[in-house]
């Protein structure tokens, strides 16, 4: 199966810089039809199958490993009958199956697919699907125009399996920081690793997520809902990616809210909101288990003595706990510093390469 390729994209950065003093609507949709993903979009869904069964007959997609599963989708770990080809690169046939809409009344995708409320929102009342679609180019297309960075899930292609339309995603092998930080805490408590272990490996964590959000602010997109769901360990890559484009945006759109205990209160889709995430993703994976962080998470300035570390981190010197309350107060604040400036504070620079080993020997101490 293959995808013909885009020989001319523009970043939704650049296409905004271009036609934000525009009146010329024939402009603005022309650029449009230039950012990443619209020539797969214009395609539309390509119709693939599963891999074959010993019998010879295709397999079905309801047979498939179920990894993930929500109101608006299933995730699945799916392998082709073919080879999967998009721009001239050989994907392979491992992927991740985003099933995001079936139209079956028995079985829809969203959940939601046929109530009232979905509806009225639809262009065209009595055809939610329409709608839905759009959503699926929105996100593929958020999606692909990161594909440089190597830190953030890949989007391979808009297929159909079956009835099911949606996305083939990079099949990521590892483990989410929300499961990383359940493993964590019992490890520390046991001495299976060692607190400056759990630092470097927080220090990975925030150089990896806020490499990510610069390649996000570098486009002018926003990811809105950076979490410990959200952020794998990559055990091939040995590095931290962060996935899941489903509530991303362009800067200066409505915000989107994401999971709580990470949301700024903004109605502004920006940069600087995806930094204040990830400094409450750096609270949950270094609290105390009995800190809950609410709807917003910490949106005041912490020292050494009030942040809220957990207990095997409280054996950290001083200046250690003190250059950590240190990072996150940049993360928070009014005048906050972009993912750009914060790769060069002392608490994390270089440690994506600095630690890459060492996190990796430890992750395979927390999952062995």
């Amino acid at each position: 199966m293959r995808y013909r390729q885009q020989d001319v994209s523009l970043s939704p950065r650049i296409i905004r810089e271009l036609t934000t003093n525009s009146r010329r609507s024939e402009l603005i949709e022309r650029l449009s039809l230039l950012k990443p993903g619209a020539l797969e979009i214009e395609n539309g869904f390509l119709p693939v199958r599963l891999e074959p069964t010993h019998a010879g007959s295709y397999q079905s997609l309801k047979n498939m490993q179920l990894i993930g599963k929500g109101v608006s989708g299933r995730a699945y770990a799916v392998r082709l009958a073919e080879d999967f080809w998009r721009a001239g690169e050989n994907c392979g046939r491992d992927f991740v199956f985003k099933a995001m809409l079936n139209p079956d009344p028995q079985d829809p995708i969203p959940t939601k697919l046929y109530d009232k409320r979905f509806q009225e929102d639809a262009p065209d009342p009595k055809n939610p699907v329409s709608l839905h679609k759009a959503n699926i180019y929105r996100e593929y297309q958020m999606t692909v125009s990161l594909d440089g960075g190597s830190r953030i899930m890949r989007a391979y292609g808009l297929v159909q399996i079956e009835n099911v339309f949606g996305m083939l995603l990079e099949k990521i092998h590892g483990t989410t920081v929300g499961n990383l930080v359940e493993l964590a805490r019992p490890a520390l408590q046991q001495g299976t690793i060692t607190a400056p272990e759990y630092l470097d490996m927080t220090k990975q964590l925030m150089a990896d997520v806020l490499i990510a959000l610069s390649c996000c602010e570098e486009i002018g997109i926003v990811h809105q809902d950076v979490s410990h769901n959200n952020v794998m360990y990559d055990r091939s890559n040995k590095m931290f990616r962060l996935i899941d484009m489903g509530l991303g945006g362009e800067e200066g759109e409505s915000a989107n809210m994401g999971t709580p205990g990470y949301i700024e209160m903004n109605l502004k889709a920006s940069h600087r909101r995806d930094v204040y995430s990830a400094a409450q993703l750096l609270v949950h994976f270094t609290k105390r288990p009995n800190y809950h962080m609410g709807y917003v998470g910490i949106s005041v300035a912490k020292s050494k003595e009030d942040f809220p570390l957990m207990d095997a981190l409280q054996q950290l010197p001083s200046e250690r706990k003190q250059e950590i309350a240190c990072f996150f107060n940049r993360m928070i604040g009014q005048d906050r510093a972009t993912a750009e400036d914060l790769l060069a504070d002392p608490f994390i620079k270089d440690a994506a390469q600095r630690f890459q080993e060492g996190v990796h020997a430890t992750f395979e101490k927390l999952t062995r």
